[in-house]
Formats: structure tokens, C-alpha cells, sequence
């Protein structure tokens, strides 16, 4: 994994801690960052469940978490190969 990647997922990481209140511990931080190339709502789903959530039953978590990450990354995928 790069260090560019790294930075850019523990940038989202840390802006959905801010603003959607999804701040996941520096463990989990760390394994959804080695991921290497991360969908959204894999992504999202990972998140939601990482606070001890269902995202089949936090579509609405699952949704605005999606679309941060398109909103980040420009794309529906994301990979370390990008950087």
C-alpha cells in the first residue's frame, strides 16, 4: 500500500469521524487502510459495521458514506494502483 493511499483513506476516515460521527478505533482505522483497493459500498458497509452497526439496516449511514467516498475518490472504486 502507498503511503499516498494511506493518507487519502485516513483523510476520509478521519472527515466521516467529524462530520457523520463515525469515529472508528485506531485499529480498525488501520485494517480498512491496508484494504488496497476499496469499492464504496463495501466501504461504507465495513465502516458502519466497524461501530457495531447492521448496514443492511443503516442504508441510510451506508448511503451518505457511499457517496463521501465517491465524493473523495471521484469513482465508485479505488485502488493503491491509482496513486
Amino acid at each position: 500500500m502507498s503511503k499516498m493511499m494511506d493518507r487519502k483513506i485516513q483523510y476520509l476516515l478521519g472527515d466521516l469521524c467529524v462530520q457523520q460521527g463515525f469515529c472508528l478505533p485506531p485499529k480498525e482505522q488501520d485494517r480498512i487502510a491496508s484494504i488496497g483497493t476499496w469499492e464504496a459500498e463495501s466501504f461504507a458497509k465495513d465502516v458502519v459495521a466497524s461501530e457495531g452497526l447492521n448496514p443492511e439496516y443503516e442504508t441510510k449511514h451506508v448511503r451518505n458514506i457511499r457517496n463521501k467516498f465517491i465524493e473523495v475518490f471521484g469513482s465508485n472504486v479505488y485502488s493503491s494502483n491509482n496513486s
